[in-house]
């Protein structure tokens, strides 16, 4: 399945009261600046709106890890950090 020519797809298993389960689950997003390894949701309306909240938003991701990534290097720096 795509959604703007992103793939994801619909996973079933049994749970172990052997009641029937799904989750639709996108593994696209790796890269800068989301690097989400995998999400899932539970319909498959979630999904799309998921996919097309991270392509419309991608400035504000790019905000997120740019601060993340400034935060991280203070935190080091703080702790006069020389690597393992």
């Amino acid at each position: 399945m795509k959604h703007k020519n992103i793939p994801y797809e619909l996973k079933t298993w049994t749970a172990y009261n052997g009641q029937s389960c799904k989750a639709f689950t996108c593994k696209h997003f790796d890269f800068y600046p989301y690097h989400i390894i995998s999400f899932s949701t539970d319909t498959e309306q979630e999904m799309q709106d998921k996919i097309e909240d991270l392509i419309n938003n991608k400035v504000a991701y790019e905000a997120k890890y740019k601060l993340s990534t400034e935060a991280a290097a203070e935190f080091y720096k703080q702790l006069n950090y020389k690597g393992d």
